[in-house]
């Protein structure tokens, strides 16, 4: 064999190879419960959000992507401004994490309520409380409350598994050795969603990812969110997070379940004495 055709070889032969997992300073963790510790407190790092992103949607009723402003800051304030391609508003979210004000442009409405996932689900098609909607935008998962871990290491993903028991639901993290992120979540056992996150980076210290997926699929519907131009950590403008409806719009108050109240008579104004 020539020097050149041992060079291909050679070459061939170390692409086959797997590559080192790199688990960071600390090395190989080898106990969940000290994985899990670790991983809590590396999401924990992220508590606010501002700036703009791409929503894509896709669904049974139709998919789509859409331009977004976001301010999210845990534990549950929340506002999603979604705009078409003329860059014309389509719909505001905004949450305290107790109640709830949806604008609809198009049906020029103003929605409120109480801020229960069937009524977040009238802007986003999947049904999440206040602050796990919250948490997920922040890049982090929620996590199943474990009666017992187990912990495994995927040599092809190059990543460790920690999964969290409890009963019959099992809860599948996938978490990158070096950042200790979760980048893919998956419950098995109850019908739920998973997650994935990608692209992170790094924003003074605390690692965020800019690309997220939720898959909900006995909804048949999924979630992309893409960051664009945000900042991290800064003090939130607490202005964004007001429920007043906008002037001359009408007010259609809902119950938990997302019906429509009867409107609120006032009682005649009494003669002037």
């Amino acid at each position: 064999m020539n020097r050149a055709a041992a060079a291909i070889f050679l070459a061939l032969l170390c692409s086959g190879c797997p590559k080192r997992i790199d688990f960071g300073p600390r090395g190989q963790i080898t106990q969940p419960d000290e994985l899990f510790r670790l991983t809590s407190a590396a999401q924990a790092q992220v508590v606010s959000l501002q700036g703009d992103g791409k929503l894509r949607v896709d669904s049974p009723q139709g998919a789509g992507t859409v331009s977004t402003f976001l301010a999210v800051s845990r534990p549950g304030l929340l506002r999603v401004e979604m705009f078409d391609f003329f860059n014309r508003p389509i719909a505001v979210l905004v949450t305290d994490g107790k109640r709830f004000g949806l604008f609809q442009a198009q049906e020029n409405k103003f929605y409120q309520g109480p801020a229960t996932p069937r009524n977040l689900s009238r802007f986003l098609p999947v049904a999440l409380p206040s602050e796990e909607l919250v948490a997920v935008m922040l890049g982090q998962v929620p996590f199943l409350p474990a009666e017992r871990m187990t912990l495994a290491v995927d040599e092809k993903a190059r990543l460790y598994v920690l999964t969290l028991h409890r009963g019959e639901v099992a809860q599948v993290l996938g978490i990158d050795p070096k950042s200790l992120r979760v980048v893919r979540s998956e419950v098995r056992g109850m019908r739920t969603y998973g997650l994935e996150y990608e692209n992170f980076k790094e924003h003074g210290g605390a690692l965020l990812p800019h690309e997220m997926t939720l898959r909900a699929p006995s909804a048949d519907t999924s979630l992309g969110l893409r960051y664009t131009e945000i900042t991290v950590n800064e003090s939130p403008d607490l202005t964004l997070f007001d429920l007043s409806a906008p002037e001359d719009v009408p007010v259609v108050e809902v119950d938990e379940g997302g019906q429509a109240l009867p409107p609120v008579e006032l009682p005649p104004a009494r003669p002037d004495a």
